[in-house]
């Protein structure tokens, strides 16, 4: 069998002249989020082909030096001794649910401190057309928030958030794509392209946006329909207006209402003494997710 033969090897094939998604990056752990997202994943790399790459953290206990003390470096490496044999463990159970994994996959572990996972994964994902990262109600654990604020402003990829409760695989049918003529909309958009060019149809919502909002007085959503329509993807626009209600909460009723299988946003922030802030759709979004989240920055 040749090598291109057995890279599509189990998946559906795509036409090798489509630029999609090749390769995606799997943030992973034995989470029921962890685990969803890997199964989402799994599904998006049979359809495109694509090699689909977990990462695993094993975490080494952190000793601060300036607490020092005869007894305390025995302690540590006891630590640090348990925590590895916990991480092997973990290893050989995941890599045991990923032997029968429909995708070409690989499972890689770093051990590492905690304070170092989020720079790790955003160099990872720098090299992945995809990060595919699971996210626990109540707005994700400590631990997704860190990864998926490194993988969203460091990496120059894109990031989809896939909700522990959403159990549905494969490529969704139908897209909702928040559209404001950003910067950060644009990203989105161009970086979605892959999902968009397989999916039944696309929503794009322009919320609180007037003809004003371009700067030759065009619909907003016109130009975007003019746009995807020379790439052969059906769309359809609607506006939508905030009454005095945040944003996030009125792309989930949109979303729901309009039965779409993932929303495209394009996320951002700024930085704030030191540190960054979410945007406040961004910030919703996330608290909100109940369908995947198809962010780029």
């Amino acid at each position: 069998m040749s090598d291109p033969e057995r890279a599509i090897q189990g998946a559906v094939p795509v036409d090798p002249t489509f630029v999609g998604f090749r390769d995606v990056l799997v943030p992973q752990d034995e989470s029921e989020a962890g685990l969803n997202a890997l199964a989402y994943a799994d599904g998006l790399c049979s359809v495109f082909g694509a090699h689909l790459t977990g990462l695993m953290f094993g975490l080494v206990p952190y000793y601060p030096m300036s607490l020092a003390t005869s007894a305390a470096p025995e302690g540590w490496i006891h630590a640090q001794s348990q925590a590895s044999e916990e991480a092997g463990l973990s290893e050989r159970r995941l890599k045991a649910i990923y032997a029968k994994l429909a995708s070409r996959n690989e499972l890689k572990r770093v051990d590492a401190f905690e304070q170092e996972i989020g720079r790790i994964c955003a160099l990872r994902a720098r090299t992945a057309d995809l990060t595919v990262l699971g996210w626990s109600p109540g707005g994700g654990g400590d631990t997704e928030r860190a990864l998926f604020e490194a993988c969203l402003f460091d990496s120059g990829r894109p990031v989809l958030l896939v909700p522990a409760g959403h159990k549905a695989r494969g490529v969704p049918q139908r897209a909702l794509v928040a559209w404001n003529g950003s910067r950060e909309a644009a990203r989105a958009l161009r970086e979605s392209m892959p999902l968009l060019k397989q999916i039944r149809l696309a929503r794009f919502v322009a919320i609180d946006a007037s003809d004003t909002d371009f700067a030759d007085g065009e619909d907003p959503c016109a130009s975007v329909a003019r746009h995807l329509a020379r790439h052969q993807i059906r769309i359809e626009t609607k506006r939508a207006h905030t009454s005095g209600r945040d944003v996030a909460t009125i792309l989930a009723e949109e979303a729901e209402q309009f039965g779409a299988g993932v929303v495209i946003l394009g996320g951002y922030g700024h930085i704030r003494s030191g540190q960054r802030v979410y945007g406040g759709t961004t910030r919703g979004s996330l608290a909100l997710a109940r369908t995947p989240i198809f962010f780029a920055n």
